[in-house]
């Protein structure tokens, strides 16, 4: 068969099914993105939704509060005035929960490490790894965190 004895509707149908390499592309991108090896922090971002947590009254600065958000324990602390930050409130050294301050720094009451209230990073071990932090932005009073 020839090209010549090709209908229109067939040739149609072959470049529609035709694997160009934008498409081959999109598709790997997809992909990795989805398993999370490209784009992680946009991957992240777009899959988040943002939760109203309580007031900016109820976080006094220099201090944090406890929510549970999408199942997600959080402290978010206000180091501050006006600096609101949430951070995971799971210690990474072994799963401890952190319930609050001590002093300017997140603690872990079960093996006494300490986190930047600012940052979540490591001050003292035994943890390791910093706190995973996520998004806060406030509306007028309300506090949003975006998980």
């Amino acid at each position: 068969m020839t090209c010549e004895n090709l209908s229109t509707n067939t040739v149609t149908e072959i470049e529609a099914n035709r694997l160009t390499r934008r498409n081959l592309l999109s598709g790997i991108g997809a992909v990795l993105a989805g398993i999370g090896l490209v784009g992680p922090a946009e991957s992240v971002m777009a899959a988040a939704k943002t939760y109203t947590v309580g007031k900016t009254t109820d976080i006094k600065v220099g201090s944090s509060k406890s929510y549970l958000v999408a199942g997600v324990p959080l402290l978010i602390t206000q180091p501050k005035k006006g600096v609101f930050k949430a951070f995971k409130g799971i210690c990474t050294h072994q799963g401890g929960k952190l319930t609050s301050l001590s002093g300017p720094n997140l603690f872990c009451p079960l093996h006494g490490a300490s986190f930047d209230s600012t940052t979540g990073k490591v001050l003292t071990g035994p943890a390791s790894t910093p706190l995973k932090a996520y998004k806060v932005t406030v509306s007028g009073t309300t506090l949003k965190v975006a998980i």
